[in-house]
């Protein structure tokens, strides 16, 4: 392939990364300036080149690439602040594939995470505030629902009669939720409270919530859709816990030195 090289368009870093020196390759289709091009580096078979094409562009990017290095380019804080991220991100990625096994749960560890997060059913009752003739009667009904639970009425009861949304007619029943399908904040304040037990009224925009989760899910019926998010949930916790732990280690073995100035110091 000696002589001049016919000149290919779309010069861009993103049309030819794929290429690279992969030392762990026999095959060599060209070298530039000694510098070996296996086959692997040519673009993936998908990509609508020849083959002389594709060796031809391997042969262009390593002619830049060299001809950038003889300008020391790669020392450019630009092209090291990119480096960096890459290594870092390169990093990241070895430690999780090493730790892989350490973040999948036993049987047992998701079911004591299912226990954190378990599928429970809730009686749900919504009343409306969006106007102040909608905000008078909801007071008027809020003193209302308030005397009644202290009378023994059932919750239920209370959201049939009351309640502004659909689920009114199923007696404020909003079937089993978790924090993959319903507000997670809002799913952990319900959790919090005892089994039957109705929460003080929670003011969400123009409306008012009260809730009461009156069954739990046994883990051995939960849907296995529902396990995995959880298991993906816990993998993300493991992941998170472990990579700080390697923080924290690698920031006891650094010597590190800072010149930053609090502001009440200045």
């Amino acid at each position: 392939m000696g002589g001049m090289l016919k000149p290919l368009i779309l010069f861009s870093v993103c049309a030819l990364s794929w290429a690279s020196n992969n030392p762990n390759s026999s095959s060599i289709v060209a070298k530039v300036n000694g510098e070996v091009i296996y086959e692997e580096d040519l673009a993936p078979e998908s990509t609508p080149l020849t083959r002389d094409e594709k060796i031809q562009r391997a042969i262009q990017y390593r002619l830049i690439i060299q001809e950038a290095k003889k300008l020391g380019l790669e020392r450019s804080p630009d092209i090291q602040t990119e480096l960096n991220k890459l290594l870092y991100k390169k990093f990241i990625e070895h430690e999780r594939k090493n730790q892989k096994k350490q973040f999948t749960p036993t049987e047992k560890e998701l079911h004591q995470f299912y226990e954190k997060f378990p599928l429970i059913r809730i009686h749900h009752l919504v009343l409306n505030r969006r106007t102040e003739a909608e905000r008078q009667v909801a007071d008027l009904t809020m003193s209302q629902i308030g005397k009644e639970l202290k009378n023994g009425t059932p919750f239920e009861q209370l959201c049939t009669r009351y309640s502004q949304d659909a689920s009114a007619l199923f007696g404020g029943d909003n079937d089993f939720r978790g924090p993959h399908n319903f507000p997670e904040e809002f799913y952990l304040k319900i959790r919090g409270l005892p089994k039957n037990t109705v929460s003080d009224p929670i003011e969400i925009g123009s409306t008012v919530h009260y809730f009461e989760w009156f069954e739990k899910k046994p883990f051995t019926t939960a849907p296995a859709s529902y396990l995995q998010y959880l298991q993906s949930r816990f993998e993300e916790s493991k992941e998170k816990t472990l990579l700080t732990e390697l923080l924290k280690s690698l920031e006891l073995k650094a010597t590190i030195e800072t010149s930053s100035v609090s502001r009440k110091d200045k």
